[in-house]
């Protein structure tokens, strides 16, 4: 595969000389090689005058055992001057002398492979993109520690070792006794997007004398919440800011993943989008609730992805696993042509993704003004509701609206009467540079393509570039990528055991060195803890009992936006002084809807802050005063100003409204939209040359 890049790649060089960007071929090669491999720093030696491979450009393709090798060396010889590394061994009493000398030996023996743990397959096993390099020094810095402890004064030995003692997670299944006792039968129900597998789960739920469903939005919990109760089947609602009980008695729980009870034995319980188990963030929710379920039967819905991964636990467990495989209910194909750039060719039905708010506004004002079809929009910072609400108005054949513009927010969680999916772009912003989206992310969001029962029996994809057709079709045709591990997180029980030999840490200082320190197996990986850490430091200066402050670390705040986080600092304080508070000191909502788009931020703002203070309400009551019915009706407030401002039909207004993360998370702090970097393409005019070169090769 390399050399044929690399032979097309001279060939068109040669060819298109007169331009300065890349070819396709060289594009599409780029995105699948390793940024560290050979082949690649090869080819951009040989092309000095095509960019160079930066991190922006993911690799489609696993690391490898080579790679990972290659990673290790790099890696050991910085050891012995990488600061933060120095300041992490310090912080557990390994400085000065003692660490240079103890350094030194590590960095010798593990090289040489003498090193337990320090090599190749650890690194491979440790290593998240999401996390990059961190991750693999985190591997050292445990392998540093495990050789270092038998060398190191007595007191510090004891200390380390009762640290790494209260830190295993190896074996996360002992934390879950009522579910241990139990024969259970795990069922899953796997296959792509729109083939009917929950439907099986859900009408096995309903007949159960007692069961609960966990969902990964509460919008979904709703939904399951609102289904049942239509259909004469008692169901309760429990999701992390509300509490809905329809009758004391009822046999059925609708609930988000977060809010499962591991205490209550069920008949039936149902755990929808099984493959979130991976997820770098709320992965451990999942695992929980497969572990700790003490339920007879527990139907696991999702996609193929997960099965390996689950048989893998459960075969530790005991649990006898059985797979249900369902195909799609209706086609989906990527087609062979492409909209090059051309906003006339968007119809009715069309969904077009682009991964920016503010590219959203932007495609739904050019689709609008050029073709006069209306358009809906869904992106992530929109609450749940309004994106059900929005995708509600697009699927109703009698409503004006017949365009979907959104974001990757459509994956999950809303049913989509979408003809064809249109890609403006390939490629998404993590924060720190350009990166193409993932196959599994593509397939899901293409996905929603076609859906059953409807008058889009067939779906279909394209791209509004040429230039990003073929990584689609490749990532369409690409074989599902197994799950490999399962996410973990500490219980509170676990950190103050943790605590209480670190008495004058900070409690983000704390959460770092548990993630140092933790050693978990290779099923299992422990969840990033960045988010919370940041929270921890918001509210760092509050006095709290660790227990309280745990759990206020647990709210749903997000840490980029600096209001959100201001109040949660507040509500944090009133909290800590036992000041009663209503909702209205925090919230104070506009008469009119938005007609800017900061006004418009103002609003999203509103809304979190709302499911903040309803979050913290349903665990303190005594403080977070507000009765649900009345937060209930603010947020309904809320939600139809944000409703009615994204129906404006002038929407030039709310353009270029994208909000880069702040360079400092707290509230205080100015700050300047990072500029994002720049994606080279190849021209109009290569690509011509391109063309009438294959023409005559052929």
């Amino acid at each position: 595969m390399i050399e044929q890049y690399i032979f097309f790649l001279q060939r068109t060089t040669c060819f298109v000389r007169q331009s300065t960007r890349p070819s396709r071929v060289y594009w599409h090669a780029r995105a699948s090689l390793s940024t560290t491999s050979p082949a690649c720093r090869s080819l951009t030696q040989k092309h000095r005058g095509i960019p160079a491979l930066t991190a922006a450009r993911i690799r489609t393709q696993k690391p490898t055992l080579s790679w990972a090798k290659r990673v290790l060396q790099a890696r050991l010889k910085a050891f012995r001057s990488n600061g933060m590394l120095q300041k992490k061994a310090a912080g557990m009493g390994i400085r000065g002398k003692l660490h240079k000398q103890l350094s030194s030996e590590f960095v010798v023996e593990a090289l040489e492979g003498n090193v337990e743990g320090c090599n190749a397959k650890a690194v491979l096993e440790g290593y998240n993109p999401d996390e990059g390099i961190a991750s693999i020094d985190r591997v050292l810095l445990t392998s540093f520690y495990n050789y270092a402890e038998p060398h190191l004064p007595e007191h510090i030995q004891e200390s380390l070792r009762s640290l790494k003692q209260v830190s295993d997670l190896r074996f996360p299944a002992e934390w879950f006794p009522e579910a241990r006792q139990m024969q259970r039968k795990i069922i899953m129900h796997v296959g792509p997007t729109n083939s009917g597998k929950t439907y099986h789960a859900l009408r096995r739920l309903a007949e159960a004398k007692s069961g609960v469903y966990c969902g990964p939005l509460r919008l979904l919990a709703h939904e399951v919440f609102q289904k049942m109760n239509t259909g004469g089947v008692e169901c309760n609602l429990l999701t992390g800011e509300e509490k809905r009980e329809v009758s004391p008695t009822a046999a059925l729980t609708s609930s988000t993943i977060e809010m499962a009870n591991v205490h209550k034995p069920l008949e039936v319980a149902v755990i929808d989008e099984i493959q979130m188990i991976a997820d770098p963030q709320r992965g451990w929710a999942w695992t929980q609730a497969l572990l700790g379920l003490p339920a007879k039967e527990i139907h696991l819905c999702g996609e193929a992805s997960a099965v390996p991964l689950v048989k893998d636990i459960c075969e530790d467990l005991g649990d006898h696993v059985e797979v249900n495989e369902y195909k799609r209910l209706t086609p989906v194909n990527v087609v062979k042509y492409t909209l090059n750039n051309d906003w006339t060719k968007i119809r009715k039905g069309d969904c077009v993704v682009t991964f920016s708010r503010g590219h959203i506004f932007d495609i739904k004002q050019k689709i609008e003004l050029e073709t006069g079809l209306k358009c809906a929009v869904v992106y992530g910072g929109l609450p749940p509701e309004l994106r059900a609400l929005q995708a509600q108005t697009f699927n109703d054949p009698e409503s004006p609206v017949n365009v979907l513009v959104a974001s990757d927010a459509i994956g999950m969680g809303l049913n989509l009467n979408i003809k064809r999916i249109v890609f403006a772009t390939v490629q998404k912003f993590d924060g720190k540079a350009q990166r193409y989206i993932t196959f599994p992310q593509l397939k899901q969001i293409g996905g929603r393509a076609g859906r059953f029962g409807t008058a889009y029996a067939s779906g279909e994809i394209t791209t509004l570039n040429s230039a990003d057709l073929s990584y689609v079709q490749e990532a369409m045709n690409s074989p599902t990528q197994m799950l490999t591990s399962a996410g973990l997180q500490p219980t509170i029980d676990i950190i103050e055991l943790f605590a209480l030999q670190m008495p004058n840490d900070r409690f983000s200082t704390l959460l770092q060195r548990f993630q140092d320190l933790a050693t978990v197996s290779g099923t299992y990986f422990l969840c990033n803890l960045d988010d919370t850490k940041v929270l921890a430091d918001a509210i760092d200066h509050i006095s709290l009992d660790l227990r309280d402050r745990y759990q206020l670390v647990m709210a749903p705040v997000p840490v980029r936006k600096p209001k959100c986080v201001a109040t949660f600092q507040e509500m944090a304080e009133k909290f800590s002084q036992d000041e009663p508070c209503e909702l209205e000191q925090f919230v104070e909502l506009p008469e009119k809807p938005a007609r800017t788009p900061k006004a418009l931020d103002d609003l999203e703002n509103s809304h979190k802050i709302i499911m903040l203070y309803m979050w913290l309400s349903l665990r303190y009551p005594h403080i977070f005063t507000t009765a649900q019915e009345q937060g209930l009706e603010l947020k309904e407030k809320c939600e139809s100003l944000i409703d009615t401002s994204l129906q404006e039909q002038n929407t030039q207004k709310l353009l270029h409204t994208h909000h880069s993360a702040p360079s400092k998370r707290f509230p205080d702090n100015k700050h300047k939209a990072a500029r994002r970097p720049r994606v080279d393409r190849p021209s109009k005019k290569r690509r011509s040359l391109e063309k009438k070169h294959h023409e005559i090769k052929a």
